[in-house]
């Protein structure tokens, strides 16, 4: 008789945790292959592409502060020209607030430049500053050099990087040096 109750108390705790587990809004929208582009004063300053978007709450949500997008492929612009091109498997939209217009990339994150590749795991475009930053561990390429370092902020032409917790294996022949 113990061993029953304990199992219907066992079970009961088990069914209570489940459905105190947070569920995920549906979406309210989704769309396949789109594209947007964001522009300041009439001049381009990235490209957004993705597989699928997906919008959760209606406009008026207020909770409704960023869109998601599956494979994005984003390319910032300076000038008009094409500075890096990121892609990764995860990437968010800002809409509103002090994220607006700031993208977020997640998972198997790639920015090729013509400075250099990086890799890592979680990139943020912060429009307002201009600037790539990467919380987590960063990988830099350049030619057979090889920059390791956390917490990385950058350019997006990767010209000017600063990092923490620095590692190289550098070459002369891929890095310019300024006498």
């Amino acid at each position: 008789m113990l061993n029953l109750c304990l199992l219907i108390g066992f079970v009961a705790c088990q069914q209570e945790e489940t459905l105190q587990q947070p569920v995920d809004p549906e979406p309210t929208q989704q769309l396949e292959q789109f594209s947007m582009q964001h522009t300041e004063a009439g001049i381009l300053k990235w490209t957004l592409v993705g597989e699928v978007l997906t919008i959760i709450g209606e406009e008026s949500d207020l909770n409704r502060d960023k869109v998601t997008v599956q494979n994005p492929k984003v390319q910032i612009f300076e000038e008009g020209a094409v500075v890096i091109t990121l892609t990764g498997k995860i990437g968010q939209h800002f809409l509103r607030g002090k994220e607006k217009d700031n993208l977020h990339l997640r998972e198997d994150v790639v920015g090729i430049s013509e400075n250099g590749t990086l890799y890592t795991e979680e990139l943020q475009w912060q429009n307002k500053k201009g600037t790539l930053y990467a919380p987590n561990a960063v990988k830099i390429v350049r030619g057979d050099s090889v920059w390791y370092g956390t917490e990385m902020v950058a350019n997006p032409t990767l010209e000017t990087v600063n990092m923490a917790n620095n590692r190289f294996t550098l070459y002369s022949k891929d890095e310019e040096t300024h006498d």
